[in-house]
């Protein structure tokens, strides 16, 4: 997968887990809701692998499973060229 399709993605299910995670906070209870957020997390947590896996640390915490901090290398999502 492209690199910016990738990230894309990440950002789209974690923007849905985190609002699924405000939703949880008014409605602990609804086991469906629950039940959504943890396959959001799920595949949010997998793509970031396969991102890492592909092309290196994502976040700062994440280069710990990596030999070098190089996390910083990639364009940032604000700089034309993380945009093209």
């Amino acid at each position: 997968m492209d690199r910016n399709a990738l990230l894309e993605k990440i950002q789209s299910y974690g923007f849905a887990a985190y609002d699924m995670l405000l939703y949880l906070d008014t409605h602990p209870k609804d086991k469906k809701a629950f039940e959504m957020f943890k396959q959001l997390v799920e595949k949010t947590n997998k793509l970031r692998n396969e991102y890492e896996k592909d092309f290196g640390p994502l976040t700062p915490f994440a280069a710990a499973k990596f030999n070098n901090f190089t996390w910083t290398d990639s364009p940032w999502p604000w700089e034309k060229e993380a945009n093209s």
